[in-house]
């Protein structure tokens, strides 16, 4: 019996079939049969019978699949642990930012930490959407994030660090390119471009639009300020989106929208239930004491 048996027939019994199990493991469905056809022979028992088009454990591979779960899980684990320990141990801080702030934003947060603390310790960047920062810190590839609020992992520690305007965006050829300030009840009858409901921004700014105006018009939706403002202006329509240096590029007005401030929040975000090294503990410290110099960053960098 070796390791890749184990993850084999672990994958099988969740899969209860072999073709979608051998794509998962990224191995030929024949390899996968003979491991299975191995593992049973050396257990002395079937693991599993066929039912039409898939297969279900007996009783001695639902036996077998508890112990197979428990050993993996702890071994996985194990090894999360391990290497999460080696990184700290060599001053590693793995921070995951949303794109809007890891090229503006956090390299000056790293210098002025690094410069007030005189720390050894020596920060990776990695670039994600807000769920994906939070499933790598939930596999402990990521120690910190900065992301929006994720519904999906609400038991993670999540500290308000700068908020970003929601503004309207129009072409500068727009009826609207005059006013410098609206509502949400005053853009009835326009057509509205905005963020996708797939990502956590989308659901915070459609709720805060339509929890006052529930009859907008929202024509489209997509993911990020890059592709609202250059559909803003090939459809003439109205966008809604954070302002963000991502809109520098375009030929677009941008108007004030009368939303609450905190629509759009963006928190520092990191798993409390795990061991955290010095360094990282003293980062947090650090940015939770300079909320302040954070906003203002975020604010100049748009000027």
């Amino acid at each position: 019996m070796n390791l890749n048996q184990l993850y084999y027939f672990r994958e099988v019994a969740d899969q209860k079939q072999y073709t979608k199990a051998a794509a998962n493991l990224f191995i030929g469905q024949p390899t996968l049969s003979v491991a299975i056809k191995q593992l049973e022979s050396e257990l002395n028992c079937q693991l599993f019978i066929h039912s039409g088009h898939n297969v279900v454990l007996t009783k001695y591979g639902r036996n077998f699949y508890a112990t197979v779960t428990k050993t993996l899980n702890s071994l996985e684990n194990g090894k999360k642990r391990l290497t999460q320990m080696v990184s700290q141990d060599q001053h590693n801080i793995h921070i995951a930012s949303i794109p809007t702030a890891i090229g503006t934003l956090l390299p000056k947060i790293v210098k002025k930490f690094k410069t007030d603390s005189l720390t050894k310790a020596h920060f990776i960047y990695h670039d994600n959407p807000s769920l994906q920062i939070c499933q790598g810190i939930n596999a402990g590839r990521y120690d910190l994030g900065i992301c929006s609020f994720v519904p999906e992992f609400d038991n993670f520690t999540y500290l308000p660090l700068y908020t970003e305007d929601i503004i309207a965006i129009v072409a500068k050829e727009s009826n609207l390119a005059e006013i410098t300030e609206i509502s949400p009840e005053e853009l009835r009858g326009d057509n509205l471009i905005t963020y996708s409901q797939n990502i956590q921004i989308g659901k915070d700014v459609t709720a805060a639009l339509l929890a006052s105006t529930p009859d907008l018009t929202i024509i489209n939706r997509l993911h990020d300020e890059l592709a609202i403002a250059g559909q803003v202006i090939a459809d003439n329509a109205v966008g809604i989106v954070a302002n963000t240096i991502y809109l520098s590029g375009f030929s677009i007005h941008k108007i004030k929208l009368t939303l609450p401030k905190n629509t759009r929040q963006v928190y520092l975000v990191y798993n409390s239930d795990r061991e955290l090294s010095p360094e990282i503990l003293n980062f947090i410290d650090f940015l939770k004491s300079n909320k302040d110099f954070i906003q203002k960053t975020v604010t100049q960098a748009l000027i």
